[in-house]
């Protein structure tokens, strides 16, 4: 199958919250790569607070590629320059920003309920 050629193949390695907030999305919604390019163009990432990835604990997931426009990876890059961060960091935050003000910050709960939640009172 051939990809349209305004898209590219883009590795990144999620912090693992994002991971699994964007599978589980992906699983119940649609395509991960959409999910992700939607998120990455509805913030501004030259403003975005930049989180870190440094740290003692392992924090992000394994590499992942997505299909991303290409347009999208070159500002990404161009914009992780003058920033003076790693793209990884900068698109970690760009989807941070955009998922915790949808989520009001809850990356970290389970997406099903638990038994506890279910049970009737």
């Amino acid at each position: 199958m051939r990809r349209n050629v305004d898209f590219d193949v883009f590795n990144v390695r999620l912090l693992i919250g994002l991971d699994k907030l964007l599978r589980a999305k992906w699983r119940f919604q649609g395509d991960l790569s959409a999910s992700i390019n939607d998120a990455l163009l509805a913030v501004n990432l030259n403003t975005v607070k930049l989180v870190t990835l440094q740290g003692k604990k392992k924090q992000t997931a394994r590499e992942t590629q997505v299909v991303l426009l290409r347009r999208l990876i070159r500002r990404v890059k161009r914009i992780a320059d003058a920033r003076s961060c790693s793209i990884n960091q900068l698109v970690n935050s760009g989807l941070m920003a955009h998922y915790s003000k949808q989520r009001t910050g809850r990356l970290a709960t389970p997406s099903r309920p638990t038994r506890q939640s279910t049970k009737a009172t």
